[in-house]
């Protein structure tokens, strides 16, 4: 039982929370505010952060692959490859968007 709370435990890691509060401010606040080169960058760093941190805390035993397939996903979702893959969701009432820039990568 308490391998199940353990997991919840470390959603509580301090750096997994300013992480995920950085991410939050700037993309409600400081986008709206500002919308420069900054807050982008900001987001993707904190947002891949936070998203590869919360994987590994369900999957411990593959961090690698966790980091791997966080990177791969992110250099698709920032290609023109995923762009169909936007319409897609977009067409099915999933509004998705997202500025392709290499220099994010």
């Amino acid at each position: 039982m308490l391998s199940n709370i353990l997991p919840l435990k470390k959603l509580g890691n301090p750096v997994f929370l300013i992480a995920l509060l950085a991410l939050i401010l700037n993309d409600w606040v400081l986008k709206h505010t500002f919308n420069n080169e900054l807050t982008g960058k900001l987001s993707d760093f904190t947002g891949l952060f936070a998203f590869a941190f919360f994987l590994s805390i369900w999957f411990p035993k593959k961090l690698k692959e966790v980091h791997l397939l966080t990177a791969i996903g992110f250099i698709f979702w920032k290609s023109e490859l995923s762009t169909s893959l936007i319409h897609l969701l977009n067409d099915i009432g999933m509004q998705m968007h997202r500025v392709v820039d290499y220099t994010d990568l």
